[in-house]
């Protein structure tokens, strides 16, 4: 199986590195790829200071979560995509949320499941009949970490 993590599960790992999502990221079995987009990485480095304030750690404590939870990530470059993909993945987010093209397209190309904590792409997505979605709670009851 592979996860297709969206920024909001990373940046979630970072602000609460006791939780389920940073917890699930280190206890994902060798069966379950976790990926993304390169992009994730770019907003996350935009975000920082958010990361920093939200958070109440210092700069180099953000860093260092950053560097730890994204080694646990294979990050794909967006020109792996087909067209089709990115042509899909536009019609699916368009009326929600563009920034999440990525995520939705790199999904499609690697036959991925798209694990994001954004309810309202999750509703978006699965009323468009987009299934490969799921939040944090499934995936945990579905990794059967304990």
């Amino acid at each position: 199986m592979t996860i297709v993590v969206d920024t909001n599960i990373l940046f979630s790992a970072c602000l609460t590195p006791e939780g389920r999502i940073f917890e699930i990221l280190f206890a994902a079995s060798r069966n379950v790829q976790i990926a993304s987009s390169h992009f994730a990485i770019e907003e996350l480095q935009n975000h920082k200071k958010k990361l920093v304030r939200l958070s109440k750690r210092s700069v180099n404590e953000i860093d260092t979560l950053l560097e730890v939870i994204l080694k646990q990530v294979d990050f794909f470059s967006d020109n792996i995509i087909k067209n089709e993909y990115w042509l899909e993945a536009n019609h699916l987010t368009k009326d929600v949320d563009s920034d999440d093209i990525n995520f939705v397209a790199l999904t499609l190309q690697i036959e991925g499941i798209l694990w994001t904590g954004d309810k309202k792409l999750t509703a978006h997505l699965r009323s468009m009949g987009f299934n490969r979605v799921i939040n944090t709670a499934e995936l945990y009851d579905q990794l059967e970490i304990r």
